[in-house]
């Protein structure tokens, strides 16, 4: 027997739940031609797989499928790419994180140069810095750093979902260097809840499990922290992935979930551990969603 510790807040953050609820919607109210998601809405394959059986379908460039109603993704797409698909007859719905597309407000303002502290590749990368109009760096390690300009003041933009303490160790390096810069923007604070909760849980787990996928940035960076705190952690796509060696020796189970996770895949990954033999040791975060 072992207790299971849910993290204060976990899962779908505002910008993702917004996402999905217009595309609950859509996918129940839409019946004017085809219906789709430019590229994954979420970074979670069950949510998507559930959108697509649902009617919406996934689509990377306007020539992919025939125009009709096109759903934003949370981490936006690139200016170029939304007046491809306006121009090639697709009507958009905008289902970006209002955090994100802050940033791209913020970046359409700058007048450079930008580093932004960023995942090269990541969708909000791509999307952010199609808005910056001046010269821009994109810095994901210590080694984007070299070469600056020791002359320039540099604006500094943050990926939503960046690691603190990346973006904490490249400030300190710009500083050793002389290099000057502003940080126009934070990490976003659901983001920072969910890193800080995973904290408080390794201060009374044993073993943690991160439920999530390998690709969000979030959830690897969840896991990344409860590694950081020394203790035994997994990260978990779904209860299928959970091991009866994982659990071996564990007294205090911690459990939490990147922002792209929906709360109902975290209540499953609880009963699945109830059902292992574990007892709930606090009240479960209220979280909750459609799919």
């Amino acid at each position: 027997m072992f207790n299971i510790h849910p993290a204060s807040v976990y899962g779908f953050c505002k910008g993702v739940e917004s996402a999905t609820k217009q595309a609950i919607t859509l996918t129940r109210s839409h019946h004017d031609g085809p219906l789709y998601s430019i590229g994954r809405l979420v970074h979670n394959e069950r949510v998507c797989k559930s959108l697509e059986e649902a009617g919406m379908r996934v689509v990377m460039s306007p020539g992919d499928a025939e125009p009709g109603t096109a759903l934003v993704r949370a981490h936006g797409i690139p200016v170029e790419l939304w007046k491809e698909f306006e121009d090639a007859g697709y009507t958009l719905v905008d289902g970006t994180c209002r955090l994100v597309a802050a940033n791209h407000r913020l970046c359409e303002r700058l007048h450079g140069p930008v580093l932004f502290f960023g995942i090269k590749g990541h969708a909000e990368t791509v999307s952010t810095v199609s808005h910056i109009k001046v010269g821009y760096k994109v810095i994901q390690d210590e080694e984007d750093l070299d070469g600056l300009d020791p002359d320039a003041l540099y604006d500094v933009v943050v990926q939503t979902t960046f690691s603190s303490s990346k973006q904490e160790r490249f400030c300190k390096l710009l500083d050793e260097r002389g290099i000057r810069y502003r940080v126009r923007n934070s990490i976003c604070a659901a983001s920072s809840r969910r890193r800080q909760a995973v904290k408080d849980l390794c201060q009374k787990c044993d073993l943690v499990l991160i439920l999530g996928e390998a690709h969000s940035a979030n959830t690897n960076e969840l896991y990344r922290i409860a590694q950081g705190e020394g203790v035994r952690s997994y990260m978990v796509a779904s209860c299928a992935d959970v091991t009866d060696e994982m659990l071996i020796g564990a007294h205090d189970v911690g459990v939490s979930a990147g922002a792209s996770a929906a709360p109902r895949h975290v209540t499953e990954l609880i009963r699945f551990l109830e059902a292992k033999g574990g007892v709930i040791a606090g009240a479960e975060a209220d979280n909750s969603d459609d799919l």
